[in-house]
C-alpha cells in the first residue's frame, strides 16, 4: 500500500468515525444533554481549543515529522464539522460562534500556508492575496450583520484543506506527478473562493442575484474565447463554472429579491454562456470534418437555447414551481458541450445527443428544478462535499490530460443521468400539464432555469 493510500485512508476513516460519532451522540436526549452539561464540548470550546493546533502541525513539519503533521492538521480540521454539528443539534448556537468558529478555522490554515509559502511550494502573491482577503471577511464581520460563514467560505476552507493536503503530500515525494500547476490553480481557486465569500458579505442582498449573472456573462465571454484560441476542455470547464453561477442566481434572487430586469439579464448571461458558448464549441469540435453539418447542428442548438430561454421568460404551460418546460438550457449545454468533447471521434454520434439536447430543450418534458426540488433534499455535508469535489475535478481538468477526459466523460453521464432522471414522471402522468392555449404568469425576477 502506497504511503498516500494509507495516509488518505487512515483521514477518511477518521472522517467517518466523527460523522458517525457525533451523529450517534447527537442524535439522542441523553447525548444532547451530555455535551450540555460538559462544557469542553460546546462549540466554542471547541473553536478556542483549535488556535494553537495550526502553528502545531507547522512544528511537525519543522522538525522532520511531516505524517504527524498532516495527520495533526486534518485531524483537527475535521473538528469543524464537529462544532457545527453539536450547535445546531444541541441549540448551543451564539452570536460569538458565528465569527469564533471561521476565526479558529484561519488559525488552523494561515500558519501552514504561511509555512509552505516561505519554502516556496506554495505561489507567495496568491497566498498573501488569500490571506489578505480572509482577514478582511473576518474584520469585515465587526460591521456587517452577517457574520456566519457563506456557502462560498465554507467550500473555501475545504479546498484549502486539500490543497495543504495535496502541499505536504507533493513534499514528502509523493503526488508529484501532478505537478506544481495544479498547485498554483487550487490556491488560485482557494483565493477566488474567499473573493467570494467576502463579497457576499459586504454587498446589499438584491445585488447577490445580478452579481452572479455578471459572473456567468463573464465566464460565457471567456468561453468564446478559449473556444476560438483552441483550448476547448477549458471553454467546457467555464461554461460549467458559470453553470454554479447560474444555480446560485436564481437561489438568491428567490431569497434576497433582485432588480426589475433580474430575469432578462440572466437570460441574457444564460444565453452567452449556454448559447453562443457552447454552439462554438460544437462547430469547433465537428466543423472540421463534417463542415456544413457541423455548422447545422451548431445553429440549431442556438435557435433551440434561444427559443428555450424566451419561453422560459412567456411559458406556455401552467407548472408547479419546481418543474420546468422542457429540458433547462445549462443541462442542455452540459449534455451537448461534453457530447462534443468526450464524443468528438465519433461526431455522428456526439452530434446526434447535441440534437437529442436541442430537441429536449423545446420540447414540453416536465424536468424537476435541479436547486429546488433535487438539490434541497441533500445532507449539508454531501452538498459540501459534492462543492469541494467539482472544485478539485475542474482544477484537473485544466492540467491534466487524462484528467481532463475523464471530467468531460462524467459530465457526459452526469449530464445523460439528469435527462432520464429528472423528468417529473409521477406529475406527469398525473397530468398536471396544461392543454395547449394555457398560459403561466412570468417568473419571478432573477429566478434561475436549470440546474
Amino acid at each position: 500500500m502506497s504511503q498516500v493510500t494509507f495516509l488518505t485512508l487512515v483521514i477518511v476513516a477518521a472522517l467517518l468515525a466523527e460523522r458517525l460519532g457525533i451523529g450517534w451522540l447527537t442524535s439522542s436526549a441523553a447525548g444532547r444533554a451530555w455535551i450540555v452539561r460538559h462544557r469542553l464540548f460546546h462549540p466554542n470550546s471547541i473553536s478556542y481549543l483549535r488556535f494553537p493546533m495550526g502553528a502545531v502541525a507547522v512544528m511537525f513539519w519543522m522538525m522532520g515529522a511531516p505524517i504527524a503533521g498532516l495527520l495533526w492538521f486534518a485531524g483537527w480540521m475535521i473538528t469543524d464539522l464537529t462544532d457545527g454539528t453539536i450547535a445546531r443539534t444541541c441549540h448551543l448556537e451564539t452570536e460569538s460562534g458565528k465569527w469564533l468558529d471561521p476565526l479558529s478555522d484561519k488559525a488552523m490554515y494561515f500558519p501552514p500556508l504561511l509555512y509552505f509559502a516561505w519554502l516556496g511550494v506554495l505561489p507567495v502573491l496568491w497566498v498573501m492575496a488569500f490571506l489578505c482577503l480572509d482577514a478582511f471577511g473576518q474584520a469585515s464581520r465587526l460591521l456587517v450583520k452577517k457574520k456566519a460563514a457563506n456557502s462560498f467560505g465554507k467550500a473555501k476552507t475545504a479546498l484549502v484543506t486539500v490543497l495543504l493536503f495535496v502541499v505536504a503530500l507533493q513534499g514528502m515525494g509523493e503526488l508529484s506527478f501532478l505537478g506544481m500547476r495544479l498547485v498554483y490553480l487550487l490556491t488560485v481557486s482557494c483565493t477566488l473562493l474567499a473573493f467570494l465569500s467576502v463579497y457576499c458579505k459586504v454587498i446589499p442582498d438584491f445585488w447577490y442575484a445580478n452579481s452572479f449573472s455578471v459572473a456567468n456573462l463573464l465566464c460565457g465571454v471567456g468561453a468564446l474565447w478559449q473556444a476560438h484560441t483552441g483550448h476547448p476542455v477549458r471553454a467546457f470547464v467555464l461554461v460549467f463554472i458559470g453553470q454554479l453561477f447560474d444555480l446560485f442566481d436564481g437561489r438568491l434572487a428567490r431569497k434576497f429579491g433582485s432588480t426589475p430586469h433580474g430575469a432578462l439579464f440572466d437570460d441574457v448571461a444564460d444565453g452567452t454562456s449556454f448559447g453562443l458558448a457552447i454552439s462554438y464549441l460544437i462547430w469547433c469540435q465537428f466543423g472540421d470534418e463534417h463542415k456544413i453539418m457541423g455548422l447545422l447542428v451548431a445553429a440549431m442548438y442556438l435557435l433551440c437555447v434561444f427559443y428555450r430561454l424566451i419561453r422560459f421568460l412567456k411559458p406556455t404551460m401552467v407548472l408547479p414551481p419546481g418543474i420546468f418546460q422542457g429540458l433547462p438550457s445549462p443541462a442542455g449545454a452540459m449534455l451537448s458541450g461534453a457530447a462534443a468533447l468526450a464524443l468528438a471521434d465519433r461526431p455522428e454520434l456526439g452530434m446526434g445527443v447535441v440534437l437529442l439536447s436541442s430537441y429536449l430543450m423545446i420540447s414540453n418534458t416536465p424536468y424537476r428544478h435541479f436547486g429546488q426540488r433535487i438539490w434541497p433534499g441533500l445532507p449539508n455535508f454531501g452538498k459540501l462535499l459534492a462543492f469541494v469535489v467539482v472544485m478539485i475535478l475542474i482544477n484537473l481538468a485544466v492540467t491534466q490530460h487524462n484528467a481532463a477526459q475523464a471530467f468531460n466523460l462524467i459530465s457526459l453521464l452526469f449530464a445523460l443521468a439528469y435527462v432520464v432522471f429528472g423528468v417529473d414522471v409521477a406529475g406527469w402522468r398525473h397530468g398536471y400539464a396544461a392543454s395547449p392555449g394555457r398560459t403561466a404568469s412570468a417568473p419571478p425576477p432573477g429566478d434561475a432555469k436549470a440546474p
